[in-house]
C-alpha cells in the first residue's frame, strides 16, 4: 500500500540522538507512512542506527548522498518522495505517538494544504518540558479552523517557522528552490509552501519534542554563522517571492527577518559590524523599500514598532535608524 505521509529526517552527526527520534516515529499511532532516514555524508555512527530500524521495519528507508547541508536534504526529499503528504522530524526532536494521526485526520478531514500543530521545548540537563504555541495571540489565529483567504493564510508566516509538527501537502513544494551547505531552510519551505497553499489550518496541540540544547545544535551555533546563513535563507526567499509575485504580507515577513538578522547582529562588536554586514544589512533595505512596504495590523500598535519601520524604509533615516535598532538591542543583551 503507497504510503499517505513520508517523514523526512535529515541526518549529520547525531549518533546520540537519533534512536530516540526513530523510535517515537515507530510507535506512531497512524502506521501508514514511510520514513526517510537522508544520511546527509555524516561521518559518524548515525548511519549504523538507521539500519537496525530499516532492517526490522520496512516502512524506514535509508537514503545516502553527499554533504550538502540541510537545504540539499530538503531539496532530495521533496524532489524524490511520491506520497501526498510529507513531514520533516529533525533527527535530534521526536514526535509524540499521535502526532501522525492528528495532522492527518485534521488535514483530511478539512482539505488542507498545510496542518500545523504546537510543541513542547525540552533540555538536555534539566528535567520538565515548556509548551510552545505556534502563534503569538496577536495574529489571531483560531484552532481547528479552516483558512482559505489568502492574507489570513500569510499570518501564518508570523509564528513558529520551525519545521516541528507541520504536515505538508507534496505537491505545493515541490518548485522551492533551497540552497545548500547553510542552516535555516526550513523557513524557506514554510514560507513559500504558505504563498502555494490554498487552506491551511492549526491545532492547539502539542505534537513534538524541540530538544534546545544540544552541543552544536542551530541553537548553539556561533553567532557570525547564524548571521551568514540567515543572510543566505534571506537573499534566496526575497528572490523566489518576488519570483511568484508575493504581497506586502510576505514582504513584511521579509522585514521581521531583516529585524531578527540585525538582532543577532547585536551580539557582534560594532567595528565588526560594520565591516562585514553593513553593506549586506543596506542591499536588504533597499530591495524592501522598492516594495513600498506598508506596516501589517498586529505591528502598527506599538508607537515603537512604527518608528523603526518608518526609519529603516526612509532613504534618510534607514542607515542611523538601522544603527539605533542594533544598539539598542545590544543595549537589551546586556
Amino acid at each position: 500500500m503507497k504510503p499517505d505521509i513520508t517523514i523526512i529526517i535529515p541526518t549529520y552527526n547525531v549518533e546520540n540522538y537519533i534512536e530516540k527520534c526513530l523510535k517515537s516515529i515507530e510507535k506512531q499511532t497512524y502506521q501508514n507512512f514511510e520514513a526517510w532516514i537522508i544520511d546527509d555524508g555524516s561521518p559518524d555512527n548515525s548511519k549504523e542506527i538507521a539500519k537496525k530500524f530499516v532492517k526490522k521495519d520496512s516502512r524506514f528507508k535509508l537514503k545516502q548522498k553527499e554533504n550538502g547541508g540541510y537545504g540539499s536534504v530538503l531539496e532530495y526529499g521533496i524532489k524524490h518522495i511520491k506520497s501526498k503528504y510529507f513531514l520533516i522530524c529533525d533527527p535530534d526532536d521526536w514526535l509524540t505517538k499521535d502526532a501522525l494521526e492528528s495532522l492527518y485526520n485534521f488535514t483530511e478531514k478539512n482539505t488542507l494544504d498545510i496542518a500545523i500543530g504546537d510543541k513542547y521545548k525540552v533540555y538536555s540537563y534539566k528535567k520538565g518540558k515548556k509548551y510552545i504555541s505556534s502563534f503569538p495571540k496577536k495574529l489571531h489565529i483560531v484552532p481547528n479552523k479552516k483558512y482559505t483567504d489568502s492574507h489570513q493564510i500569510a499570518m501564518f508566516a508570523f509564528g513558529e517557522v520551525s519545521p516541528h509538527a507541520k504536515l505538508y501537502r507534496t505537491n505545493i513544494t515541490q518548485k522551492i528552490k533551497f540552497p545548500h551547505k547553510i542552516s535555516y531552510t526550513d523557513t524557506i519551505l514554510y514560507v513559500m509552501a504558505l504563498s502555494e497553499a490554498k487552506s491551511v489550518g492549526y491545532i492547539d496541540k502539542p505534537l513534538a519534542y524541540y530538544l534546545m540544547d544540544r552541543p552544536g545544535n542551530t541553537m548553539t551555533a556561533q553567532v557570525k554563522k547564524r548571521i551568514e546563513h540567515t543572510l543566505e535563507v534571506w537573499n534566496s526567499l526575497y528572490d523566489q517571492l518576488n519570483n511568484v509575485q508575493a504581497d506586502n504580507d510576505y514582504m513584511y515577513f521579509m522585514y521581521i527577518l531583516l529585524k531578527i538578522i540585525l538582532s543577532l547582529e547585536a551580539q557582534l562588536p560594532s567595528k565588526f559590524v560594520k565591516n562585514n554586514f553593513d553593506t549586506k544589512n543596506n542591499n536588504m533595505i533597499k530591495l524592501l523599500r522598492k516594495k513600498d512596504l506598508k506596516i501589517l495590523a498586529f505591528d502598527d500598535s506599538s508607537k515603537i514598532n512604527r518608528v523603526i519601520f518608518r526609519g529603516l524604509m526612509s532613504p534618510t533615516w534607514s542607515v542611523i535608524t538601522m544603527k539605533a535598532y542594533i544598539k539598542l538591542k545590544r543595549g537589551l543583551k546586556k
